[in-house]
């Protein structure tokens, strides 16, 4: 990658950092990370990619306090594949404590470097220079100094980042420890941020695809003599089951869509939502073992009770604000793409496959995104691309809210069954964990399945299923369903044996972080001094997902089908907080997204269709449902921070089913809870 001609001092390295020795980030090509220009602007550059989370900001403040510049003399660049370093894509909580720690680093670099190049000019030693608002100077009284941009006028330089450089402590970031303003934040509540339906070429045109009615349904014909008819039509454009118009404007293209009379051939699909938990089992395979140790059958002969149980959670939509839209133009053989992915070097890998041409010809420039938790694919993108291909124009298509939730991916549905064996005095003696989750893709079912209370006769199994709907990434992937079953289950424990919901975790876990956020979270909740009422109910409920943990108490009221979450205690432990605030957002948006999932959200289909495919009959929180949320950070600062956007939903549904059952009664061991109240 080049730094450019009128680049003063470029940094290179790796667009990643790790500093856990059991989880090493793979080796990747150096890349330019840092720009420092001759006009003292810094922009850092990452293949992350921003979809409120606040990455953009995060990095920026990183960057400026590192380089002791004001944040709004950094840029930061995210997510165009001419002019970024490669990434996998922005999932798993890893941007901060990976990329956003390399480009600390990278910044710690270049000052290190500013003030070497000021230490040779002035003929004096480095250790008596200091870094300040844009500019090196001497230490003691400060008699000599130099704007970064006089000590790299005229000079193009390249450094490494050294392997040791110390970068600075929490109590020396003065920006970072205190970014509540985002750099991006007047953009979005202005307008002027471009989002992909935001983008416009000169003469671009507008596609609509053609849908079948059903999934795995095959185009047999198709008669377009109407739509031709219609006023901007450009041209209709056919390649198999393919089928798509494309005209002048996008009204038109719609219009000219509902003309087009096409005859399909459905497959007879016999699934639906109804019959999925024992479908789920029925088509398992690839079981896979995660752990095992000691012997199960000698620690359920051990055990004083056994417990028993079998959870189930559907599909769910992503839901996002934004449904997917995308860009394409053609120039000779070569495809440029604006979309809101939020992996932009998975999208040009694969639209470069589809299409047989090389990645090289392909460029992927991310727009501003309105949210993805782990939706926003590819395939729109490809839709553009095709009907651009044919018709040598610029085309855009954009998702209706009806194709988003029929045609983009849901978060795989899952039976679980867990079998305990617990002595007389609330010890776990044995645990047998079998989760069968829908897709093709093991990882995703695998996240969170693992228990964190301690038993030496231990068996952790997952399997997957044959899917009825597209299934695909989730905030946390499988981590809140497994942690859903989990933590029920170990109230169903609590129950059984007499014994506190939050005592019996404490006497079960040996990880002192674990118990850290169980016990500040019962504390400030006040859970020894709840009191109960008809209809009011308490719940607890653990996880750890992405190295951070939490906990968290919830306070409900039942009343006849209603539910109202009222308070939620979460304690937090992601090490060192760089953004105390961010992390909150971040943890308050999670469960938030929890509540949707744990009461109400479900796709509903039957025989290849989708049921319910738009917020009328999709039921996701709204103000009105929002509780009052307190979020305790109890993380050391000396331990390097961990992810911030997953853990905070992985026990929500858990610590509100158990309240709905501290309230109610009635054991709930599968969601959503609502409709089966």
């Amino acid at each position: 990658m080049s730094a450019g001609k009128d680049a003063a001092l470029v940094v290179i390295g790796p667009p990643k950092w790790s500093l856990d020795p059991e989880n090493p980030v793979p080796p990747e090509d150096d890349a330019v990370l840092l720009r420092l220009g001759e006009d003292g602007r810094a922009t850092a550059y990452s293949g992350k990619v921003e979809y409120g989370q606040g990455i953009r900001s995060g990095f920026a403040y990183a960057v400026a306090d590192e380089l002791d510049l004001p944040v709004d003399s950094v840029e930061v660049v995210l997510g165009d594949t001419r002019m970024v370093p490669y990434d996998r894509g922005t999932t798993g909580s890893a941007s901060t404590r990976t990329v956003g720690l390399q480009l600390r680093r990278a910044a710690a670099a270049a000052r290190q470097a500013l003030i070497g190049l000021a230490a040779e000019e002035w003929a004096t030693d480095a250790g008596g220079i200091t870094a300040e608002k844009g500019e090196v100077l001497e230490i003691d009284g400060a008699s000599r100094s130099a704007r970064f941009a006089e000590l790299l006028e005229g000079r193009t330089l390249e450094i490494d980042i050294p392997e040791q450089i110390v970068i600075k402590q929490i109590d020396d970031l003065n920006l970072t420890a205190d970014a509540a303003r985002r750099v991006d934040a007047i953009a979005r509540v202005t307008g002027t941020a471009k989002y992909s339906r935001d983008i416009a070429l000169p003469g671009m045109l507008h596609g609509k695809i053609l849908r079948p009615p059903s999934y795995g349904a095959r185009l047999q014909q198709v008669d377009t003599t109407r739509a031709e008819q219609v006023p901007g039509f450009v041209a209709f454009v056919r390649d198999g089951d393919f089928a798509g118009v494309v005209a002048e404007r996008e009204d038109a293209a719609e219009y000219a869509l509902e003309t087009v009379r096409a005859r399909w051939e459905e497959t007879r699909v016999d699934s639906s939502d109804w019959s999925l938990p024992g479908l789920l089992k029925e088509k398992a395979k690839d079981l896979a073992v995660l752990r095992e140790s000691g012997s199960l059958d000698a620690g359920f002969d051990a055990a004083d009770r056994i417990f028993e149980g079998v959870y189930f959670v559907p599909y769910v939509a992503n839901a996002t604000m934004e449904p997917c839209a995308s860009v394409a133009e053609w120039d000779g053989g070569h495809l440029t793409v604006w979309s809101g992915n939020r992996a932009p070097f998975t999208e040009r890998a694969g639209i470069a496959q589809a299409f047989g041409i090389s990645e090289d010809s392909v460029d992927v420039i991310t727009a501003e995104v309105g949210g993805s938790f782990g939706s926003k694919s590819s395939t729109v993108s490809y839709e553009a691309a095709r009907l651009s291909q044919e018709v040598g124009r610029p085309v855009r298509v954009a998702y209706s809210r009806e194709e988003e939730f029929t045609w983009s991916t849901v978060r795989p549905a899952a039976l679980i069954e867990i079998r305990s064996g617990v002595s007389s005095d609330g010890e776990i003696v044995a645990w047998d964990y079998v989760a069968y989750h829908a897709g093709e893709t093991p990882f995703r079912g695998r996240r969170g399945a693992d228990t964190p209370y301690g038993t030496a006769n231990v068996r952790i199994a997952v399997a997957n299923a044959e899917s009825p709907l597209s299934s695909g990434s989730y905030r946390s992937l499988g981590g809140a369903v497994n942690h859903f079953a989990r933590e029920v289950h170990i109230d169903e424990i609590a129950a059984g044996m007499g014994i506190d919901p939050v005592e019996l975790r404490s006497r079960n876990l040996a990880h002192p972080r674990y118990r850290r956020v169980l016990e500040v979270a019962a504390q400030k909740f006040g859970w020894s001094s709840r009191s109960g009422s008809d209809g009011k109910g308490f719940g607890v409920a653990l996880g750890h997902d992405v190295g951070s943990y939490v906990a968290q108490c919830v306070e409900l009221s039942v009343s006849g089908r209603e539910v109202q979450v009222e308070r939620v205690v979460a304690a937090f432990d992601c090490g060192l907080a760089l953004n105390p605030d961010g992390v909150r957002n971040q943890v308050e948006g999670s469960i938030m997204m929890g509540i949707g999932t744990a009461l109400w959200e479900a796709m509903e289909f039957d025989g290849g269709r989708v049921l319910n495919p738009g917020f009328s009959r999709y039921r996701v929180p709204r103000i009105t449902d929002a509780p009052e949320i307190e979020v305790e950070l109890v993380g050391d600062p000396d331990t390097p921070s961990t992810g911030a956007g997953e853990p905070g939903i992985v026990p929500v549904a858990a610590a509100v089913a158990n309240a709905v059952t501290d309230a109610t009664g009635t054991r709930v061991d599968q969601l959503p809870i609502v409709p089966r109240l």
